[in-house]
């Protein structure tokens, strides 16, 4: 029996678990790596978390760097912390304990844990790294046991909208953004859902048009196709 072949029914509630468990795992994972190299220099002078704030359209009530760095990390009540990305992932993968089963779940968990136990920690550099090392096991973990390859695509589909979006928000890996792009669209070729698919080719045509995706107003309007991408209804 090829287990890569077999078929649960989703039901529309599983699929936007799904999705969004992919978003969030791939947020908590993308910001921790961006938080960590600032984190390490405790904390760089030169990151401007404004900047940072602006270009990710986040709320920014820091009253200094320092602060910034407490709240975006450890604040479960400010939507756009990443622990609060590692609390809605949490809660997306506990719906879904019977379709990625309890293994991928744990790694979530444990993330979530080696994160407020950074808090606290006196070295929490080891706490953060330890974030990233279970994401990436909640990944490969989902890659290796969950058996229905729609379940498995519509993950990676969260990942690569949320990739595509932090890319083009903080101008990072231009070089990756039409491989994601590429990506996003193979994983959605083994999926049910829904999607316009003219527009995934439009975003990828625009992107291979222009001389830079770093103009704001390129950069906008590509965000604005990436984010309407999906509708579960």
């Amino acid at each position: 029996m090829d287990f890569s072949e077999v078929k649960i029914p989703l039901t529309l509630k599983q699929v936007d678990s799904l999705y969004w468990l992919g978003r969030y795992a791939e947020r908590s994972l993308s910001t921790m790596r961006i938080f960590m190299a600032v984190y390490d220099s405790h904390i760089d002078t030169t990151f401007d978390y404004v900047d940072y704030c602006q270009k990710l359209d986040i709320y920014n009530g820091f009253a200094s760097l320092d602060d910034f760095c407490q709240q975006y990390a450890f604040n479960k009540s400010y939507a756009s912390s990443i622990v609060a990305s590692l609390v809605y992932a949490n809660g997306n993968a506990m719906m879904l304990r019977e379709i990625i089963g309890s293994e991928a779940l744990s790694y979530i968990e444990l993330a979530l844990r080696a994160m407020q136990d950074a808090e606290f920690s006196k070295t929490p550099a080891l706490h953060f790294q330890k974030v990233v090392d279970y994401l990436m096991a909640f990944k490969g973990t989902v890659e290796d046991t969950v058996q229905d390859r729609n379940s498995r695509n519509i993950i990676r589909c969260g990942y690569g909208v949320e990739r595509l979006d932090i890319y083009l928000r903080l101008a990072l890996n231009e070089n990756k953004v039409l491989f994601e792009c590429h990506r996003l669209a193979e994983a959605l070729a083994y999926t049910d859902v829904n999607c316009d698919t003219l527009q995934l080719q439009k975003i990828i045509g625009e992107l291979c048009e222009l001389d830079s995706f770093y103009d704001r107003a390129d950069k906008m309007v590509l965000l604005q196709l990436i984010d309407s991408l999906f509708a579960f209804s």
